[in-house]
C-alpha cells in the first residue's frame, strides 16, 4: 500500500518534471524568437533613423536653393522692372 502511494508519487513527479522540461523549453524558443525579433525591430529603427535624418538633411538643402531661387527671381524682377523704366526714358530721349 506505502509502495504503490510512493510509486504514485514518483510517477506524478515524472510526469510533472517531463510538463516543466516541456513547459522550458517553450519559454526558451519563445525567448529566443522575442530576442531575434527585437533585434531584426532594432535593425528597421536605426535605417528608419538614418533615413529620417537624410531627408531632413535633404529639406534643408531643398528649403535654401528655393530661398536663393526666390531671391534671384526678386532680383531678376527688379532689374526687368529697371530695364523698362530705362527704356521708357531712353525713349522719352529720343522724342
Amino acid at each position: 500500500r506505502v509502495k504503490k502511494a510512493i510509486d504514485d508519487m514518483v510517477t506524478a513527479l515524472l510526469k510533472e518534471k517531463a510538463d516543466e522540461i516541456k513547459h522550458k523549453d517553450f519559454c526558451v524558443d519563445e525567448f529566443n524568437t522575442n530576442q531575434l525579433q527585437t533585434e531584426t525591430k532594432e535593425r528597421e529603427k536605426q535605417d528608419l533613423i538614418a533615413k529620417i535624418e537624410d531627408l531632413e538633411m535633404t529639406i534643408k538643402t531643398l528649403t535654401e536653393e528655393i530661398d536663393a531661387l526666390k531671391a534671384e527671381i526678386a532680383e531678376m524682377q527688379v532689374q526687368m522692372k529697371r530695364a523698362g523704366e530705362d527704356r521708357e526714358k531712353q525713349n522719352k530721349e529720343f522724342q
